[in-house]
């Protein structure tokens, strides 16, 4: 796709529409400018992928072994030992309504004439 636009009969019809839509005199502040853009997102794009290799780098650097402090928490605590008596509920703190109203619906039997053209 993008080897059709790069074709110089179409690079030569781009700069012709320029020309005309821009004038002779804004054309190569116009061409300064891209250009001076294209720079600018290029160095940004280096600076983060720089910043990505050494987040790899230091990440790969550092040794795969967990420190020693560590090694401790990874051995399960021995259980508490059971108790005879079960746990307590806590109390239920939300008021329960005194009486509850039941609504039932019936569905409507469909008129058989609504249906007919």
């Amino acid at each position: 796709m993008l080897g059709d636009i790069v074709q110089p009969t179409h690079l030569l019809l781009i700069l012709v529409v320029a020309l005309i839509v821009l004038g002779p005199k804004r054309l190569p502040e116009v061409g300064r400018s891209l250009g001076r853009g294209l720079r600018d997102f290029r160095s940004g794009l280096q600076g983060v992928q720089d910043e990505a290799r050494g987040v790899f780098r230091d990440a790969l650097d550092e040794p795969s072994q967990p420190p020693e402090g560590s090694a401790a928490s990874l051995v399960p605590e021995p259980l508490a030992p059971a108790t005879a008596e079960p746990p307590v509920a806590a109390p239920v703190s939300q008021p329960v309504p005194a009486a509850a109203t039941v609504t039932k619906v019936t569905p409507a039997d469909p008129d058989p004439s609504d249906f007919t053209d």
